[in-house]
């Protein structure tokens, strides 16, 4: 009878399993309907690790092999000899839809998922106008974007664990991330969201829309060339539990007239404003509190400051 039994259990826990799998298969179907429906894959080639693949929408991308699980990260363009992600012009461009998997070999017998957008994977392709993002990308690497200058949204499928788009704007599934702010997203003003804790590097970088750009006050940390090259820029107002501003974060924004600093403690930012800033913008600090700000590495060195 204890036999019987086990064996009985072992086959509903088969059968289970069964089923798991099938409903699993289900869903990894629909969701590459889902990322498949502008790209079908034409041809393939593997050469060092790098995988090209060539779509019939005319695009083609790169994707470096990860592990030795089946996963990819989509890199630089390897084409028409480049050897550095810098090395003249990429041949991404347009509307770009990154597929979930992609297959190799003579009969599709191998298939690697598409886990990561690599750091410069899109460098300087000012020609790229918008990105698909699949579910299956759970990592995007600081820089991705850099250089993407004509981009006009993000979209991301809604079952991606990592990742959203909100209005076309790309951020962390929680919330908490900030990570790119499309560079021909024609907003004059934006208000970052209150559970926005961290504004990613080169987040609004090559904006020319932006004109007035409010920080949160959960916002703790706005990093490297944030707003680097928003010439609109006039002002900025920044919430009252910003600690870190990095390294030229707004470098290159001509036409800043007005910073609203909110933080009872001025935040850490060495080399963060255009000299002309700071001999020609106002600079706005609580009452009381100009003494600080005045003793501190590049808020000293505004030359018009007042407390309100």
């Amino acid at each position: 009878m204890k036999k019987y039994l086990f064996v009985l259990t072992i086959a509903v826990f088969a059968l289970a399993g069964c089923r798991s799998s099938k409903q699993a298969a289900k869903e990894r179907s629909n969701n590459e309907v889902w990322q498949t429906l502008l790209v079908k894959q034409l041809d393939a080639t593997v050469e060092d690790q790098i995988i090209t693949v060539k779509y019939n929408n005319g695009t083609t991308l790169c994707y470096k092999i990860l592990d030795n699980f089946g996963n990819v990260t989509l890199t630089w363009d390897r084409t028409n000899g480049r050897k550095n992600f810098d090395d003249g012009p990429s041949s991404y461009k347009g509307d770009i839809s990154i597929p979930s998997f992609i297959t190799t070999g003579q009969n599709d017998e191998f298939t690697f998922r598409v886990m990561e957008i690599d750091q410069n994977a899109f460098y300087g392709c000012s020609e790229v106008t918008s990105i698909d993002i699949p579910y299956s990308v759970l990592r995007i690497v600081d820089g991705a974007f850099k250089g993407c200058s004509g981009i006009k949204k993000f979209t991301v499928n809604e079952n991606n664990q990592s990742y959203k788009d909100v209005d076309g704007i790309l951020f962390s599934k929680d919330n908490k991330m900030l990570i790119k702010y499309p560079a021909q997203k024609e907003t004059a003003e934006y208000v970052i969201s209150e559970e926005v804790a961290i504004i990613c590097t080169e987040a609004f970088m090559d904006n020319a829309f932006l004109r007035k750009v409010s920080v949160g006050n959960f916002v703790t940390a706005i990093s490297d060339n944030s707003f680097k090259n928003c010439t609109a820029l006039e002002e900025v107002e920044l919430g009252g539990n910003v600690r870190i501003i990095g390294a030229e974060s707004f470098k290159n924004c001509p036409k800043l007239a007005l910073v609203n600093a909110h933080g009872m403690w001025p935040a850490h930012c060495p080399n963060v404003f255009d000299d002309a800033a700071k001999q020609n913008a106002k600079l706005y600090v609580p009452r009381g509190q100009m003494f600080n700000y005045k003793r501190r590495l590049e808020w000293r060195d505004f030359k018009n400051v007042q407390e309100y």
